[in-house]
């Protein structure tokens, strides 16, 4: 498994979405800083395939089924 975490910079859209683009079909791209469990920023990376998964942290978002 290849997996990319914090690629770039956590407001470069544009720069994870090419990520995706390009080596995301064999690396895993890993939103973490770029969605920061919010899912207002979820909903933007997942409309512009900006990334491929998200690391989801408890501690950002208060309950498990806010997660």
């Amino acid at each position: 498994i290849i997996s990319i975490e914090d690629g770039l910079a956590e407001d470069d859209w544009a720069g994870y979405k090419l990520m995706t683009q390009k080596i995301g079909k064999k690396t895993q791209i890993v939103g973490d800083d770029l969605f920061v469990t919010n899912i207002k920023r979820l909903e933007r990376g997942i409309k512009e395939k900006s990334g491929n998964s998200i690391l989801i942290k408890l501690n950002q978002i208060g309950t498990v089924s806010e997660t």
